[in-house]
């Protein structure tokens, strides 16, 4: 590619980049659903509609510690807040991903799935609910041979994984539309 090239690409690299803006097109978000004035939540304990006993802790504890690390919003008790936040762990699911070539089960992915809201404390306004909220990246762990106890450490880690994943989620929809 000669010099003359390289010009015109970089000359219709800057025309696109200046027409974008024009178009509406943004790359920043809209916007969380956040009212404004707010600076409190309180994170109900999440409540388990599924099997796998402990799930809802372990997503309610991630959901805790992914507010408390972002600090947009101070995380109180439930009486001390501006908005509260609730939810239900409808769907767990561990789904085989690996087989041996004996065609025993070699690794595992795990799913969550819950059902949130945001209520307003002092209007008692429902300012944001979704269902079907997700983890976006799977969780996996392997089965270890023989060794019941690694195994069980190995989903409970991806428990954690799959649990700090959909409290990336929540929060960044609450705060920032995404």
């Amino acid at each position: 590619m000669n010099s003359k090239d390289k010009n015109i690409i970089v000359i219709l690299f800057m025309m696109l980049v200046a027409v974008l803006p024009a178009c509406g097109y943004r790359f920043a978000p809209a916007g969380g659903v956040v009212p404004e004035g707010a600076k409190t939540i309180g994170i109900m304990t999440f409540l388990n509609g599924t099997k796998e006993p402990y799930v809802d802790l372990e997503v309610t504890k991630a959901v805790v510690d992914e507010f408390l690390a972002d600090g947009r919003l101070k995380v109180v008790s439930s009486e001390n807040a501006d908005l509260i936040l609730k939810g239900t762990v409808t769907k767990f699911d561990i789904t085989p991903a690996a087989y041996t070539t004996e065609r025993y089960v070699q690794s595992y992915v795990i799913s969550i799935v819950m059902n949130v809201s945001v209520e307003e404390v002092k209007t008692h306004k429902r300012i944001w609910q979704e269902k079907g909220v997700g983890s976006v990246f799977t969780s996996s762990y392997g089965v270890a041979p023989g060794d019941i106890s690694a195994t069980k450490t190995a989903k409970e880690a991806a428990i954690k994984n799959a649990s700090r994943d959909i409290a990336s989620t929540l929060r960044s929809r609450l705060l920032e539309g995404f």
